[in-house]
């Protein structure tokens, strides 16, 4: 059964990371094409066992064992978890906003928002004092309430809220 899972992987998914890697000189990348095609088994699917991977590679269980490893120690692969699709379990309101601070408070402000387990990603903008965060909020009072924080909070000049509606590309990691 694995087998076929795997066979109907090669004919249907071309791997993100082989195609994003496509577009840079080889050479320079820390790895070579075995460890890129052990990382697409991997982000495909995290539970496939060595000897799987190393069946559809065509190489020994004991290199890929070995190729594992050797990515986890170079931090490379920086770890293993199971992809949870929130919207299947939860009508999630997502939302980006973008926050505009005093220069001086912006990595105090980051931290505060940081805290917050509804905000999954947060970046600073180059060249801007401002941050641009991905949330997943239960419902809009939640959003407002996060809204209401941010306007009482030293330090932030201005923020824009813009509510997701559609999704046209998933965020695989959390689903939406």
């Amino acid at each position: 059964m694995a087998d076929n899972n795997n066979e109907n992987y090669l004919k249907k998914y071309e791997c993100d990371l082989t195609l994003r890697w496509s577009k840079i000189d080889q050479s320079i990348l820390p790895f070579d094409e075995l460890d890129r095609d052990i990382m697409c088994f991997l982000r495909y699917n995290a539970r496939m066992s060595n000897a799987e991977i190393a069946k559809m590679l065509n190489t020994s269980e004991a290199t890929v064992r070995r190729r594992i490893n050797e990515l986890v120690r170079k931090k490379i692969i920086t770890g293993f978890s199971a992809l949870v699709d929130l919207h299947t379990i939860e009508n999630s309101i997502k939302v980006c906003i973008r926050v505009d601070t005093d220069a001086e408070r912006i990595d105090e402000i980051a931290s505060k928002i940081a805290e917050n387990p509804d905000i999954i990603s947060l970046y600073r903008r180059r060249g801007q004092n401002q941050l641009l965060l991905q949330g997943l909020f239960l419902n809009l009072e939640a959003v407002q309430d996060f809204e209401d924080n941010l306007a009482r909070t030293q330090g932030i000049i201005k923020f824009e809220t813009m509510v997701v509606s559609k999704v046209y590309k998933k965020d695989p990691w959390v689903g939406i």
